[in-house]
């Protein structure tokens, strides 16, 4: 196993694809997520040129396509309570929804927020985390989701708003599901597309 991975080692997406194949809990395939997550995230930020004049579902098919790429069964747009722009499934009803937004107001976060929260997840034991992916074409990101923080809990007192040790950027919030009772976890990750080159 060791020797295999090494092999895989080499690439990030591959090494990704290694560990969920081989993933036997729920918190191994929620860590494959993150990962893939956070790798789309550099990758897009390196190519925001070419991004610029993309929208919301656009950006997110194309999340959607490297995440299937990596071996997830992904999809866009599927029918969970509503129309959820990404749906992670795997074995043991694994279950991870996104909500993808253009930052153009925080009203329309909190938008994006409520209905992960509120009209796409089940949050049953395995289908008790989520992601909340912010587009955003400005400047001054970690001033963003400074304030993007600030209004959530403002606005939904009930959420626990904590930094992720990975990035200064990602955001972690919890809070009780209305359905289950039982703890909601979101994963609040912004992609950087702004370009504005001096050159």
């Amino acid at each position: 196993m060791a020797t295999l991975k090494a092999m895989f080692g080499h690439s990030t997406p591959d090494r990704i694809k290694f560990d969920l194949i081989f993933s036997a809990t729920h918190a191994e395939r929620l860590a494959c997520v993150n990962d893939a997550i956070d790798w789309v995230v550099q990758e897009h930020t390196k190519t925001r040129q070419h991004r610029q004049e993309r929208g919301e579902d656009a950006l997110t098919i194309d999340i959607v396509t490297d995440l299937k790429a990596m071996g997830f069964d992904a999809s866009h747009d599927t029918q969970y309570g509503g129309h959820c722009d990404i749906v992670i499934e795997s074995k043991d009803n694994f279950l991870w929804l996104g909500e993808a937004k253009v930052h153009s107001g925080y009203d329309w976060l909190l938008k994006g927020f409520q209905q992960l929260d509120t009209r796409y997840s089940t949050g049953l034991p395995g289908q008790d985390h989520g992601g909340m992916i912010i587009y955003f074409f400005g400047q001054d990101l970690l001033g963003v989701m400074n304030k993007w923080e600030e209004y959530l809990v403002a606005k939904r007192p009930d959420v626990a708003v904590t930094a992720c040790n990975k990035s200064p950027l990602i955001r972690n919030s919890v809070h009780a599901h209305e359905r289950t009772g039982l703890p909601f976890h979101v994963r609040h990750t912004p992609i950087n597309l702004y370009f504005k080159p001096n050159d």
